[in-house]
């Protein structure tokens, strides 16, 4: 009832006011013809003003008849009564028209893609599915086949065990089930393989605790060489397959460089933000620059995607803080503080960070007179583990049974 009495307001309603002895009268008569008014208002005495939609208003005729009241229309409100207004110019409806018409259209496509239930699978890996499937935002959803484009993905991609697709409205939701893989640690102790060099350096701890270890201790090794071999040799028996498990590290050498001016430039802002829009179409930007060519800026920018029939387009909104710049000359020890200072952040967000189990070992630094500045070179050499386990076929090396 509540959607209907919306929908009956949108279309069109009257604000009426009555005047006479037997307003109260009048008011009663209207509830018991089940006449719908409301917002009721006693404006004075004998008057009373109240809102009536356009489906009922005919029917106060016969009431004020009835009572001796005299009825005023106050204001009209609705669509109704604008086309009612703008009947004669033809292109107002010609215009809404095409608005009804291109809504429609825009209804019969597909706007959106939800997927839910991937985890190892990115959203995107399963979009770009999607497309080569049939589905993709701009695509016509009428005549599409659900049962037809799950099939064609899960024969597309193997991670997915079960996939069910609907299409609500202008939405595509698609819920996935992943199928269940093995962790590492469990696919090596189940398969053949061997243990490989992830990076080169000098090895200082080789523990093989199944399988032969290849280098020992000291030895330079090359990234991807094999560390611990997946095969246990005996100078009793034949050598056996095994899957290899172990631990292998070694110091790895890093090279940091980067060079100072000293001048510096620093970026003083000013306050002063301005906001200016654009619009992007397959990487062709363009923004509407109102901004002053005197002063510099700092722009940030925020956009909303969409896919229309396969262009990518983004509207953008654009921040600008104005700066001025401000020249500073610095000493050459405070060049090398800085220097320092970098070195130091790249060994704990760079190195340590993706190294496992990664220790600081060594860390030389030279520095090199350049004609505005120094140049800063580093050598880092951090101990960390450096084998990785590789799935595969494992080459049996002959063995010299007699000599062992």
């Amino acid at each position: 009832m509540g959607l209907k009495n919306n929908i009956r307001k949108t279309i069109g309603f009257v604000t009426v006011q009555i005047e006479g002895f037997f307003t109260e009268r009048f008011i009663n008569l209207c509830r018991i013809n089940n006449i719908k008014i409301w917002d009721i208002r006693n404006i004075v005495k004998g008057v009373i003003r109240f809102k009536i939609d356009i489906y009922d208003f005919k029917k106060l005729r016969k009431i004020a008849r009835k009572t001796k009241c005299k009825v005023t229309v106050k204001s009209k409100k609705g669509i109704y009564f604008t086309l009612f207004k703008y009947r004669k110019r033809k292109l107002v409806f010609v215009l809404i028209t095409l608005v009804i018409i291109a809504s429609i259209t825009a209804s019969t496509f597909i706007w959106d893609i939800e997927i839910s239930g991937n985890s190892t699978l990115s959203n995107e890996q399963i979009i770009e599915g999607l497309k080569e499937c049939g589905i993709y935002i701009g695509k016509n959803k009428i005549g599409v086949d659900t049962k037809k484009v799950v099939t064609d993905l899960r024969i597309k991609l193997n991670d997915i065990s079960w996939a069910g697709l609907q299409i609500e409205g202008t939405k595509v939701k698609l819920e996935i089930v992943e199928k269940t893989k093995l962790d590492e640690k469990d696919k090596q102790n189940m398969v053949n393989g061997n243990i490989v060099a992830s990076k080169s350096g000098i090895i200082t701890k080789i523990v093989p605790e199944n399988g032969t270890a290849v280098f020992k201790v000291g030895s330079y090794v090359e990234k991807g060489e094999i560390l611990i071999e997946g095969v246990l040799y005996s100078k009793y028996i034949d050598p056996i397959l095994v899957p290899p498990k172990g631990i292998v590290k070694a110091d790895c050498e890093y090279v940091y460089e980067k060079e100072y001016k000293y001048e510096k430039i620093n970026k003083n802002k000013t306050g002063k933000v301005r906001y200016t829009v654009g619009i992007t179409v397959n990487s062709n930007e363009n923004m509407l620059n109102y901004l002053n060519k005197n002063k510099k800026y700092d722009i940030t920018k925020s956009s909303k995607n969409i896919n229309v029939f396969g262009n990518n387009i983004s509207f953008d909104i654009y921040r600008c803080e104005e700066y001025e710049e401000e020249k500073i000359q610095m000493t050459k020890e405070e060049l090398i503080e800085l220097g320092n200072i970098d070195v130091e952040k790249y060994i704990q967000d760079e190195l340590l960070k993706n190294s496992k189990e990664g220790t600081l070992v060594e860390k030389n630094m030279t520095v090199t007179d350049t004609e505005d500045g120094i140049k800063i070179v580093t050598r880092i050499v951090i101990n960390e583990e450096i084998g990785n386990f590789v799935e595969g076929e494992t080459r049996i090396r002959e063995q010299n049974k007699e000599g062992e």
